[in-house]
């Protein structure tokens, strides 16, 4: 069961992923930013609104510059939109995960790629000694 927070930090999350889609003008922040998730405190006046950036780290640096500079006309119009009387600070915060997921993906690969090269060489070498007539040849 969802606790009071909870329920909102989804409903911020639900209306603010809405108003970057189609409401922010900045080029900074477009379909490559997403709004991942919300934590409210506990006494809902802050929130921690955590976004992830597909691209490089200039896409990155641009999309938490445009995140700031627009955490006012986002608060405002979060506060016409939320079923509260209070409406929480803004605190946005970059949602690394997914590239570190990409990351720790990347290694996995290359490990497995270094694993079959390792194994395809031993199993020429056993080949070999097998066909030569059961003498390893130096």
């Amino acid at each position: 069961m969802f606790n009071r927070s909870e329920r909102m930090g989804d409903e911020i999350r639900r209306i603010l992923a809405g108003l970057v889609q189609r409401r922010l003008r900045d080029p900074r922040i477009n379909e490559s930013v997403s709004i991942t998730s919300v934590k409210l405190s506990r006494d809902l006046s802050v929130a921690r609104v955590y976004y992830s950036v597909y691209g490089d780290d200039q896409a990155r640096k641009g999309a938490a510059d445009a995140f700031e500079k627009a955490g006012g006309f986002l608060r405002r119009e979060l506060a016409s939109q939320l079923r509260s009387r209070k409406v929480p600070r803004l605190l946005f915060i970059e949602d690394s995960s997914i590239r570190d997921g990409e990351a720790i993906d990347e290694l996995i690969r290359r490990v497995r790629q270094q694993d079959e090269a390792a194994v395809s060489g031993r199993t020429e070498g056993k080949d070999e000694t097998i066909q030569g007539g059961g003498e390893p040849t130096a």
